[in-house]
């Protein structure tokens, strides 16, 4: 079966929609916002204050993806984004998914 996307014209999309560095800046708000709401959780579960995560932290482009879901009574279309957060040990510690609508207009994330 053929998938009905080109390649060539998905990684264009990727390079100039600058979708990672994009989601890369709402993650790093959302682990702000984190740090500042819940700072003993956010050290729990990254084991470094915000400033070390920031500044140390690898944080690895994952993936982007168009998708369609079929939870809403009209199918909803969107792109997602995601990036691995791994300790300076290389162990991974959780992934940030920036939900996009084909404005690319972040309409929801998540953290886990």
């Amino acid at each position: 079966m053929k998938v009905p996307l080109d390649r060539k014209e998905f990684e264009i999309f990727v390079s100039e929609s600058k979708i990672f560095e994009k989601t890369y800046e709402l993650m790093r708000a959302c682990l702000e916002n984190w740090y500042h709401e819940d700072q003993e959780a956010f050290i729990e579960n990254l084991r470094a204050d915000l400033e070390y995560v920031i500044n140390n932290y690898k944080f690895e482009n994952q993936g982007v993806s168009i998708s369609k879901s079929y939870c809403y009574a009209t199918p909803l279309d969107y792109i997602s984004c995601w990036i691995r957060i791994y300790d300076l040990e290389g162990s991974y510690c959780m992934e940030y998914t920036a939900f996009f609508d084909y404005n690319l207009e972040c309409f929801d994330d998540k953290i886990c």
